[in-house]
C-alpha cells in the first residue's frame, strides 16, 4: 500500500467517497458559493479521482459542508467501542504471537479467496446490482476467444440518457425522485427517503448505479421517473450551445426537478474554456421556459 512522503497511508476512493462529494458541490452550486464552472470543474475531478486525498480539496473550502471519506478519524481510542477498519493496526509492544493467530490469518485469507471465487461467478447474471451495462461483442465473427467491451454511451447522449432515465427506478428502487443531474461522465439522482422523510438518498450512475450518500431532506417537489423522455431533451442538450450563443469548447450538463404540478422540469446549463455560461429551462412538452445566455 502506497503511502504520502509523511508518511500517511494512501486510501483508494470508492464510490461511496465520490457520491459523498458530488453530494456537497451540488449544495455548494445551490447556495451559490461555487458557480456552474467552477462546480463542472469540480465535479469532474472528482468522477475521476482515485485517491481519497484527491477529494478533500474539492471541499475544503465551502461552507456549511460536512463530508465523511473513508480512513477520516472515527472514535478515539478512548472509544473503542467501535474500531476504524481502514486504519493501520499496530500490536502492543507487550503482545505475544500465538499459533491461533497464524492459523485464523489462514482461515481468513480462504474465506476471502472464496469470496472473490464466488463474486466472478456471480458477474455471470446479467444485472447482478442493478447495473444497466451492456456488453457488446465485438470480436468480429462471434466465434470464441473474441473480445467483450463495455458498451457504455456517453450519458448526456440520447442512448445514455434513455439508459439512466428507464434504470433510474429500478436502481434506486422508488418511482419518484426530487432531482437528477446528468454530467457528462456521470449521473447523480436524489430521492426522499420513504421510510425516514427528513432524509435524501443519492446514488451514482457511472455506466452503472453505485455508489450511496444521504443529507438531510430539502423537502423538494417530486416527479415521476417514469415521466422522463429522452428522445424529447436529447436534441435540446445537443442544440443547448447554439441556442445559447456559447462558442469555442464547451460542456455542459442537464438538470431535472419539479414543476408545481409535479412533473419533470429539465435545464440544461453550459460553459466554455473562457468561462462564458448560460443556461435553459424546457419543461415537460419540450416547451421553452427560460433562456438565459451569457452576459
Amino acid at each position: 500500500m502506497s503511502a504520502d512522503p509523511s508518511g500517511t497511508r494512501a486510501i483508494r476512493a470508492t464510490d461511496d467517497d465520490r457520491t459523498a462529494v458530488i453530494t456537497a458541490l451540488d449544495s455548494a452550486l445551490a447556495s451559490g458559493q461555487l458557480d456552474q464552472f467552477e462546480h463542472y470543474e469540480r465535479v469532474r475531478v472528482a468522477t475521476s479521482a482515485r485517491m481519497v486525498d484527491d477529494l478533500r480539496p474539492l471541499f475544503a473550502d465551502l461552507q456549511g459542508v460536512r463530508v465523511r471519506l473513508h480512513g477520516d478519524r472515527g472514535p478515539t481510542r478512548a472509544e473503542p467501542a467501535r474500531q476504524d477498519p481502514f486504519s493501520p493496526q499496530t500490536p502492543p509492544a507487550t503482545a505475544t504471537r500465538h499459533p491461533w493467530g497464524v492459523l485464523a490469518a489462514v482461515l481468513v485469507g480462504v474465506a476471502l479467496v472464496t469470496g472473490v471465487v464466488l463474486a466472478v461467478s456471480a458477474s455471470d447474471d446479467p444485472d447482478p446490482v442493478g447495473r444497466d451495462v451492456a456488453v457488446a461483442d465485438r470480436s468480429g465473427g462471434g466465434g470464441q476467444g473474441g473480445s467483450r467491451v463495455l458498451d457504455n454511451p456517453a450519458p448526456l447522449s440520447a442512448e445514455g440518457l434513455e439508459r439512466i432515465f428507464t434504470s433510474a427506478g429500478r436502481a434506486s428502487g422508488s418511482e419518484l425522485a426530487t432531482s437528477l443531474v446528468v454530467h457528462p461522465e456521470h449521473a447523480v439522482l436524489a430521492w426522499t427517503d420513504p421510510q425516514h422523510p427528513s432524509r435524501t438518498l443519492r446514488q451514482l450512475y457511472r455506466g452503472g448505479w453505485s455508489g450511496w450518500a444521504d443529507s438531510p431532506s430539502t423537502r423538494e417537489e417530486s416527479f415521476r421517473l417514469a415521466d422522463l423522455d429522452a428522445a424529447l431533451i436529447a436534441p435540446v442538450v445537443a442544440g443547448a450551445p447554439e441556442t445559447l450563443g456559447i462558442a469555442g469548447e464547451t460542456g455542459a450538463f442537464l438538470s431535472v426537478a419539479a414543476d408545481e404540478a409535479g412533473r419533470p422540469t429539465y435545464t440544461v446549463h453550459v460553459s466554455n474554456d473562457v468561462h462564458q455560461s448560460g443556461f435553459l429551462v424546457v419543461d415537460h412538452a419540450g416547451e421553452p421556459v427560460r433562456v438565459n445566455p451569457p452576459r
